[in-house]
């Protein structure tokens, strides 16, 4: 069986179960973590990596290192149907049955405190066309919001962009651009986000993408 497949397999089972930990996610006797974050994360190590390195071959993201807040907020994300529902979205969609295994906000922040502690992995890059001058100068328009050096802020729920993939941030920029994230009831975040990426033509986010992999977390 292929890792992808291997994912799938697990979304598949997470999904069957979703009515089931719904049910139990409100539950306050469910408020006490039931599992360590490290034994809750053994579920994401088959797409991401036992370091949190990611995947590329399966579509998931380097993780390891990324804050706490960061993580748990989009686990959140996907558990409300704010990332992860459209139906063109087929990453977002198993991701959003496998954050639906954690059954309470506990749990949640086990699991992020777990990966925030993982020690960042360096990956290659793959936007071999990518031009580092062009993206630094387009990534001014950005750092009002993510930070000088793509660090993120907290307190504005903007994600830390700092050498993350650069196959990930490209294909989430597109997806923004496309109306495949940030088009979900409530999502106010990603419906400022989907207006910037808008205005981002396809050779300006390869080159923002591959200058934001260089820079140092």
């Amino acid at each position: 069986m292929s890792v992808l497949a291997g994912c799938c397999v697990v979304a598949a089972l997470a999904t069957a179960g979703c009515n089931h930990v719904s049910a139990q996610a409100s539950d306050p006797a469910r408020e006490q973590v039931s599992l360590t974050g490290s034994e809750l994360y053994g579920a994401c190590a088959a797409c991401h990596g036992a370091s949190g390195e990611g995947n590329a071959a399966v579509r998931a993201p380097r993780i390891g290192g990324l804050p706490s807040w960061y993580i748990a907020s989009e686990l959140q994300r996907f558990q409300h149907n704010l990332r992860g529902k459209h139906p063109d979205d087929a990453d977002g969609l198993r991701m959003r049955a496998m954050a639906r295994q954690l059954f309470s906000d506990a749990e949640v922040a086990a699991v992020a405190e777990y990966v925030s502690q993982l020690v960042p992995v360096s990956t290659a890059a793959s936007l071999t066309a990518g031009d580092m001058a062009s993206g630094e100068a387009l990534y001014a328009e950005c750092a009002s919001c993510h930070g000088a050096r793509g660090e993120g802020d907290e307190q504005l729920r903007t994600p830390p962009l700092a050498g993350r993939d650069d196959w990930y941030i490209d294909k989430q920029i597109r997806k923004f651009r496309a109306g495949v994230r940030g088009t979900a009831a409530g999502d106010e975040l990603g419906r400022q986000m989907q207006a910037v990426a808008a205005t981002i033509d396809a050779d300006s986010i390869q080159h923002v993408s591959a200058y934001l992999h260089t820079l140092s977390r």
